[in-house]
């Protein structure tokens, strides 16, 4: 029997131990999906629990006598289950349940995940580093801020929330003096039209790279005017995007300087291929969200002339990493693809 007959047979989520990876705090991501087929078992994990309970008692009977291979054919079925809407959660545990189905792939094929996606995948990936959480202007956060920007990374983002368009340019170029060149903003959707639009002719391309999601959300409406209004604001957005034609649309309106979607959060890796063919051909960079680093890695290793930096949260990942064998960690700004088949990942249970 060849791979072409490899069919589902078993989807299950299983509860990551908490004696190996915990104590869990809040936040923590900890469930698996696990996908089997001739007895071999494909999964992705950390997943929260939302997502988790959603393919324990829906998705993954839809899964069910489903070709391994057929990414496409098993994406259109599982957001068939859906509808046509689905968003949020629904998004998430699409894509948690379709990296592990090509972590399955990969395994029965003994490849890489990124061998599957492409014949030549790079075997080094660029990352950028973000650290959200911390407050640039507590006494320890110029300390932190250049200890950070000397490992290597090919550049740094940090979260501002300041209520004033002067005191964000203050924070910003005092975090872009530490690390000696210019740094990613995330706003996390707090600033909203009017703040944004004061503070962009106060933020020099040497100083900001780009300013992230400043809109609590993310439409085509929304961003068009903020584009409209505040002339020369770099903006980056993509991580709350869920549908692949509402992110042609954004792309076509609004031309970010970076598109940072997520690639589970969008539907998985299946879906997030379209995604980067939409931006490679808008001719908008590509940076992937790290929430799902390990997916992202072996996507930006398969397309890296479509995938710049993946981000790298210096705080939450390695948090993530800790139920599984072999941490994925930066060494001078690159991260080395898994050789190992599937996404290389291997649960600690």
């Amino acid at each position: 029997m060849g791979l072409a007959d490899a069919i589902i047979d078993r989807v299950r989520v299983e509860r990551l131990d908490e004696s190996v990876a915990g104590p869990y705090e809040a936040g923590d991501s900890r469930f698996a999906v696990v996908v089997e087929a001739r007895g071999v078992a494909g999964v992705f994990a950390p997943v929260d629990e939302l997502p988790a309970a959603l393919v324990a008692a829906r998705l993954g009977q839809s899964a069910l006598r489903h070709p391994v291979v057929d990414h496409e054919g098993l994406l259109r079925r599982i957001l068939a289950e859906l509808g046509p809407h689905a968003a949020g959660v629904g998004r998430w545990a699409v894509g948690a349940l379709d990296c592990a189905v090509w972590d399955l792939h990969g395994r029965l094929a003994d490849l890489p995940v990124a061998a599957l996606l492409s014949g030549r995948p790079a075997r080094q990936v660029p990352v950028y580093a973000s650290w959200l959480s911390l407050d640039l202007n507590s006494s320890s956060a110029a300390e932190s801020v250049k200890a950070t920007a000397e490992q290597g990374f090919a550049f740094t983002k940090w979260a501002i929330r300041e209520e004033r368009a002067y005191e964000i340019a203050q924070v910003a170029e005092r975090a872009a003096a530490w690390v000696g060149k210019n740094v990613a903003i995330d706003a996390l959707g707090t600033w909203g039209h009017v703040l944004a639009t004061e503070v962009a002719p106060l933020l020099a391309p040497e100083t900001v790279r780009w300013v992230e999601d400043p809109l609590a959300r993310t439409d085509r409406a929304a961003y068009t005017r903020l584009c409209g209004q505040a002339e020369g604001l770099r903006v980056a957005f993509g991580e709350r995007l869920t549908h692949v034609e509402d992110a042609v649309a954004m792309l076509e309106h609004c031309r970010p300087v970076a598109f940072t979607f997520d690639a589970v959060w969008c539907g998985g890796i299946t879906e997030a291929r379209g995604w980067l063919g939409a931006a490679h051909d808008a001719t908008v960079p590509v940076h992937l969200h790290g929430r799902a680093f390990l997916p992202a890695v072996h996507l930006a290793a398969a397309f890296p002339h479509a995938a710049g930096a993946v981000e790298y949260q210096v705080v939450w990942e390695p948090r993530r990493q800790r139920a599984l064998r072999g941490m994925l960690q930066p060494d001078g700004g690159h991260v080395a693809v898994p050789d190992r088949p599937g996404l290389g990942m291997e649960v600690r249970w």
